[in-house]
């Protein structure tokens, strides 16, 4: 049997409704164990917690430069001062965003954890905020799976799904980006951080093992939620409480549309096996819709 375990970076954002969609939509259809690898916190009265199979503390460095700088030499900034403005230095000195902490995330997995995640078959790494609509998708091992959307001209950092045995292929970006002899090319490419990982899995060539799948889930936000980067507005129909916010309004509306479709092809299913020799006589009416789809 497949083992996957799931892993939430960042911190325990979106509250408790945001979560038990979670539960319900990801863990249970993959049967999956839960980690939390988030910023050293004194609260842990999140049910997050009492479902985790493991908490991994990452200190809240008040500048995430303190971080780099135990394992980086001392010009591995070059990359992320180069690029400052799009949000790639977010948490080094004063930089705004998120994108240092984002990749410092995954570097603390690849040199503390990686035994652990070798132990499992499938990594899923996503957060903590992501509100799901349906059930994930089961989605096979031998390919790297990530949701559709959200690339600001690479690649999106907030679902990954794929094989332990591509821990460094997916999680060393760091060593990417501060090594001396990757500067002259990555300055000459106006990173964000999406099309930094992107440079970084075409330079691994696992690039050529993606498979993009269709989103189920959106990113929200709680009042209480902190960020460093783009802030919740508008409320959304299926949530019953009246503090979560949409982050990503695009993140919505395609996984809305995608369960719809979802919602049509069941529907198309449930015709055909009530009564196939009617739906197969009326195929020609059927394959109409299905081309104005």
């Amino acid at each position: 049997m497949e083992k996957t375990l799931t892993i939430l970076i960042g911190s325990a954002r979106g509250g408790e409704e945001t979560w038990e969609t979670m539960y319900r939509h990801l863990l249970a259809p993959y049967k999956s164990d839960l980690a939390l690898c988030f910023g050293e916190s004194d609260d842990k009265s999140a049910s997050l917690y009492d479902r985790a199979n493991y908490v991994w503390d990452i200190p809240e460095y008040e500048n995430w430069r303190d971080y780099f700088s135990q394992y980086f030499p001392e010009d591995f900034d070059q990359i992320f001062v180069d690029s400052k403005v799009t949000g790639i230095m977010g948490g080094i000195d004063d930089a705004r965003g998120s994108g240092a902490i984002i990749f410092a995330f995954r570097d603390f997995l690849l040199r503390n954890k990686s035994k652990i995640l070798l132990e499992y078959d499938r990594i899923i790494l996503t957060r903590s905020d992501h509100y799901y609509l349906q059930d994930h998708p089961l989605l096979p091992l031998g390919s790297f799976h990530l949701v559709e959307g959200e690339d600001y001209g690479g690649i999106t950092d907030r679902h990954h799904v794929f094989d332990s045995s591509m821990l460094k292929d997916v999680l060393g970006i760091c060593d990417f980006m501060c090594a001396r002899e990757n500067f002259p090319h990555l300055m000459s490419k106006n990173l964000n951080p999406e099309r930094a990982l992107l440079e970084f899995f075409r330079s691994t060539g696992i690039d050529q093992k993606i498979n993009r799948f269709k989103r189920v889930q959106f990113t929200v936000s709680e009042a209480r939620d902190g960020t460093r980067w783009k802030k919740a507005k508008n409320g959304f129909s299926e949530s019953t409480s009246p503090t979560l916010m949409l982050k990503y309004e695009g993140e919505y509306f395609r996984a809305k549309e995608n369960l719809k479709g979802l919602f049509w092809l069941k529907l198309r299913l449930k015709q055909f096996f009530s009564n196939p020799i009617h739906f197969l006589a009326n195929s020609s009416k059927f394959k109409a819709i299905l081309g104005a789809r």
